[in-house]
C-alpha cells in the first residue's frame, strides 16, 4: 500500500506541475461534464463572438426599419460676404452713361430651415427590411449552431481526458503491483532462489511502464488545456476530471426518430433560401415606382451689417414636393441581376437537397455504429473480467514458483491490452453517441440531462 500511495503522490504532483497551477491555494477544482458546459455557455469566445454577430445584425435591422420613419434635417448657415460680386448695369437706369459696374446683394446672409423627407411607397426598401430581418433570424441560428457545435467538441474533449486518466490509473495500480513483485523477486535473487535475468526483465517492463505513465500524464496536461480553450477557462487554472463513464444499457442504444428539421444547418439554409428568394423578389421591385414625399420651411436674413432685428429683412420660404420615380430603361441590367438571384436560389436548393440526403445517411450509420459499438463494451467487459482473474491467478501461481516470469509478464500485458480495450470501446461508444445526437440535432438534450 506504501507503494501504490508514494506512485500516487508523485504522478498528482507531475499533473499539477504540467498544468502550471497558479491558484492562490494551489487546489483544483472538479469538473462534471455539466459544469464545462455552463462554464463555456459564459466564457467562450466563440460564444460569445456569435452572440455581438446576432446583436449586429438585430441593430442592422432597426437601422433598416428606421428608414421608413420621417427624415428630418435642420440646418443653420451664416455667410459673410467680404467682397460683393459686382455685375455690369446700363447705366440709363441710373442716369448715367454707358454701362455701371454694380455690387450684387448684401454683406451678411443667413439661412435656417427645416427638411423633411418621408418614403410614402418603395417596394424594394419593404423587401429590404424582409431581408434585414431574415439576416437577423440567421445570425440567431448560427449562434444556436456555434452553441451546438461547443457542445460538441467539449463533450469529444471531456471524453478524451476521461480516457487518459483511465489509462494512466490502470498504468499506476499495474506499477504498484509489479513494484511490489519485483521487491519480492530481489529477495528470491539474493537468496538463488530466482534468475537475475528474470530480474532484469521485470526491471525493463517496469521501466517501460514508467514511461507510459509519463506519455499519459503530457497527454492529459495538453487535453486539459485544449478543454479549457473550448471552454474560455485562463490556462493557468487548474480542474480535476472526476466523472465517471457508465456502461451502456441496451436500451439506450434505441434511439427514437426525431424530424431532421432539428438540425440547424438545415433551418440556416431554410433561412439563407428565404434570403435569396427575397433578393429576386427587391431585384424584381425595382421596376416599381417609387413616391416621397419632401417638405421644406427656411428663412433667409440678408443685411448690410449683421444686425438680426425685425427691422432687417427677412423671408420665409416653404415648399412642398410629391416626388414619382419611374424606372423606364435600364440597358438589361436588372435583368440579369434577377438571373443571377435566381441561379443562387436553385444553388441554395440543390444544397438543402445534399444535406436532408447526408444527415439521413449519417443518422442510420451512427445507428448501425451505436449498436456495434455497444457489443463492444460488452464483449471487452467480459474479456477484461477474464483478463484480470488470469493475471491475479498468475500472480499468485508466479509467487508460490508455479509460474514463470515469462508466463507472468504474458498475462500482465493481457490484462493492460484489455483495460486499454475496454476504456477505448467505453469511450469510443460515449463519442458515437455524440455523433448520433450531432446528427439528429438533439445535442442540447445532453446539456439538459446533465443538469440533473
Amino acid at each position: 500500500m506504501k507503494t501504490i500511495f508514494r506512485i500516487y503522490v508523485v504522478a498528482v504532483l507531475l499533473v499539477v506541475s504540467g498544468s502550471k497551477c497558479l491558484a492562490q491555494d494551489n487546489t483544483s477544482k472538479a469538473l462534471t461534464l455539466s459544469d464545462c458546459f455552463g462554464y463555456a455557455f459564459e466564457n467562450s469566445y466563440d460564444l460569445r463572438k456569435s452572440v455581438l454577430d446576432r446583436l449586429e445584425s438585430e441593430a442592422a435591422h432597426r437601422e433598416n426599419k428606421a428608414a421608413l420613419l420621417p427624415q428630418i434635417t435642420g440646418s443653420v448657415s451664416l455667410t459673410n460676404n467680404i467682397q460683393l460680386a459686382s455685375m455690369l448695369m446700363p447705366g440709363e437706369f441710373f442716369g448715367y452713361d454707358g454701362d455701371i459696374a454694380v455690387e450684387m446683394g448684401a454683406k451678411y446672409n443667413s439661412y435656417a430651415g427645416l427638411d423633411l423627407e418621408q418614403v410614402i411607397f418603395d417596394a424594394n426598401l419593404f423587401t429590404g427590411i424582409k431581408i434585414s430581418r431574415n439576416a437577423r433570424e440567421l445570425s440567431r441560428l448560427k449562434e444556436q449552431m456555434t452553441k451546438e457545435e461547443l457542445i460538441y467538441n467539449i463533450g469529444n474533449a471531456y471524453y478524451d481526458i476521461i480516457y487518459s486518466q483511465k489509462l494512466l490509473e490502470s498504468n499506476l495500480l499495474t506499477l504498484a503491483i509489479m513494484d511490489s513483485i519485483y521487491v519480492k523477486t530481489e529477495l528470491q535473487v539474493a537468496q538463488n532462489i530466482t534468475r537475475e535475468i528474470d530480474l532484469n526483465r521485470m526491471k525493463v517492463r517496469i521501466s517501460n511502464m514508467k514511461v507510459d505513465i509519463h506519455k499519459s500524464l503530457a497527454t492529459i496536461v495538453q487535453q486539459k488545456n485544449y478543454l479549457k480553450v473550448l471552454i474560455g477557462m485562463p490556462i493557468g487554472y487548474d480542474f480535476m476530471v472526476t466523472e465517471q463513464i457508465e456502461a451502456p444499457t441496451a436500451e439506450r442504444i434505441f434511439i427514437e426518430d426525431t424530424h431532421i428539421r432539428n438540425r440547424i444547418d438545415l433551418q440556416l439554409l431554410d433561412r439563407e433560401q428565404t434570403t435569396a428568394s427575397l433578393e429576386v423578389r427587391q431585384i424584381k421591385n425595382s421596376y416599381i415606382p417609387t413616391l416621397s414625399l419632401q417638405a421644406l420651411s427656411s428663412y433667409n436674413f440678408e443685411a448690410q451689417k449683421f444686425q438680426l432685428s425685425n427691422s432687417q429683412f427677412w423671408s420665409n420660404g416653404t415648399y412642398v414636393q410629391l416626388t414619382l420615380s419611374v424606372p423606364i430603361f435600364d440597358g438589361g441590367q436588372k435583368r440579369h441581376k434577377i438571373r443571377q438571384a435566381q441561379y443562387k436560389l436553385q444553388r441554395v436548393q440543390e444544397d438543402i437537397k445534399q444535406t436532408e440526403q447526408n444527415i439521413l445517411g449519417d443518422r442510420e450509420s451512427y445507428r448501425a455504429l451505436l449498436l456495434v459499438g455497444y457489443n463492444s463494451v460488452q464483449a471487452q467487459h467480459e474479456n477484461l473480467d477474464i483478463a484480470e482473474k488470469t493475471y491475479q491467478q498468475g500472480i499468485m501461481l508466479y509467487e508460490e514458483g508455479l509460474y514463470s516470469i515469462t508466463d507472468l509478464l504474458d498475462t500482465e500485458k493481457s490484462f493492460r491490452e484489455a483495460q486499454t480495450a475496454y476504456t477505448y470501446e467505453l469511450v469510443n461508444y460515449q463519442k458515437t453517441l455524440l455523433d448520433l445526437m450531432k446528427a439528429e440535432g438533439t445535442l442540447n438534450t445532453l446539456v439538459n440531462n446533465n443538469k440533473k
